[in-house]
């Protein structure tokens, strides 16, 4: 459909809150700031990555035995943070269109921009990714965290390494076309201030009839493609039998990070 908004990674820096526990104004605070953040500070691929990477990593310490090659025993140390790679290209040849509407505030500048002022618009993207995931926040000293968005994905951590290889160039030195490969550690925060991230998903708040054949269990596996959510369904509505659910009964179904 001509003008539909197709849904693009996005990466956005976040001024976290100091945290004083699983309380709501956590919950609120960590909303308030993605929304102050959402303004201007998000970055949007142009084009979405054919692929990202995520690695899971678990520690153990190894005690060998003496006069043995052999490790004598294995002991769980801890689960390392997670990590995520993402590789994307950014191209201002003019072979990839201008998408409209776009959320990100450089994207939408150019599009409506002639011809000859897109000649600087992998210059300035690549500023704005800078400024998003690289900048430092004045007053803490320290780059901001960073939030990445596509589709189910939420992720929060921060930056580890930017690497930029610039492919092509037009005359006047200015690049044409960049591929950037992104590498960021997780940041873990109280799981109910987590659930404010969910705000960036477009995988938005969804309500369901229920039908005599239903159960809870069903509709989160045709929700969520998973049943293992009902709990935090049945919070959501305030179900304090979630086992006999009346018919007709409209529920709520929350974004849920996971």
């Amino acid at each position: 459909m001509e003008g539909q908004y197709i849904n693009k990674l996005r990466i956005a820096s976040v001024h976290l809150p100091n945290f004083s526990g699983n309380t709501l104004s956590s919950v609120l605070s960590v909303a308030s700031s993605i929304a102050q953040t959402a303004a201007g500070g998000v970055f949007e691929l142009q084009v979405n990555p054919e692929q990202f990477g995520r690695t899971f990593t678990i520690n153990h310490k190894c005690t060998p035995a003496i006069g043995s090659p052999l490790n004598k025993d294995i002991q769980f140390s801890n689960v390392a943070p997670e990590t995520l790679d993402i590789k994307f290209t950014i191209d201002g040849t003019g072979l990839v269109p201008f998408q409209q509407p776009a959320i990100d505030l450089v994207t939408q500048a150019f599009a409506n921009a002639g011809s000859d002022a897109q000649v600087a618009f992998v210059s300035t993207k690549l500023a704005q990714l800078e400024l998003v995931a690289y900048g430092i926040i004045g007053e803490k000293h320290r780059p901001p965290f960073i939030v990445i968005n596509w589709g189910k994905l939420v992720f929060l951590g921060v930056l580890q390494s930017m690497n930029q290889t610039h492919t092509l160039f037009h005359p006047t030195g200015l690049p044409l076309r960049v591929e950037v490969n992104l590498k960021f550690l997780e940041y873990k925060m109280p799981s109910v201030a987590l659930a404010a991230l969910s705000l960036l998903s477009p995988d938005l708040t969804r309500k369901r009839q229920v039908k005599s054949s239903d159960n809870i269990l069903t509709l989160c596996e045709e929700v969520y493609e998973k049943p293992d959510y009902y709990i935090e369904v049945a919070k959501a509505n305030n179900l304090t039998n979630f086992r006999r659910i009346e018919a007709g009964k409209e529920l709520l179904f929350p974004p849920i990070v996971k």
